[in-house]
C-alpha cells in the first residue's frame, strides 16, 4: 500500500485563489486542508502530520507583530510558503525566514510556476 500523500495546510481568505491554489497543489499528489484562520490550522498541524503550510498572511488575522508567530512559535520547524503583497518593510521582516530556510516568501502576482517548484522542493527536502 502507497504512503499517504503529504498533507499541506493552505490559509487563504478568498475563496476563488483557495480553489485555485488547492486545486493545483492537489494535482502534485498533495492533501491539501483548507484553513480560515491560524486556529484552524493549528488544529490540523496539531492532529495530522503537515509537510508545510502555505500562508496568504492576512488570512492569519493579526495586523501587528510577527504575523507567523501563532504557528511557527509551537512549530519552528514547520516550512511556510508565505503569499504576499509587496511591501517597503518586508526586508528586516523577512531577512532571518531565508536565513532559517523554513521559509519561502512569494510575492503577489506571483506565478503558479514559483508555487510548484517551491512546493516541489520542500516535499522532496521533507522526504529526504
Amino acid at each position: 500500500m502507497p504512503p499517504p500523500p503529504p498533507v499541506v495546510v493552505l490559509l487563504e481568505d478568498q475563496d476563488e485563489l483557495g480553489r485555485v491554489i488547492g486545486d493545483v497543489l492537489g494535482g502534485e499528489g498533495l492533501e491539501v486542508v483548507h484553513a480560515k484562520d491560524a486556529t484552524a490550522a493549528l488544529d490540523t498541524i496539531r492532529d495530522r502530520e503537515v509537510a508545510f503550510v502555505v500562508s496568504d498572511l492576512p488570512s492569519l488575522g493579526i495586523e501587528r507583530g510577527d504575523p507567523l508567530a501563532p504557528i511557527a512559535e509551537p512549530h519552528p520547524d514547520l516550512p511556510i510558503i508565505i503569499i504576499r503583497d509587496p511591501r517597503a518593510d518586508d526586508v528586516p521582516f523577512f531577512g532571518p525566514w531565508r536565513e532559517e530556510g523554513s521559509r519561502v516568501l512569494l510575492r503577489r502576482p506571483f506565478r503558479i510556476d514559483d508555487l510548484l517548484s517551491a512546493t516541489r522542493e520542500l516535499v522532496q527536502s521533507s522526504a529526504g
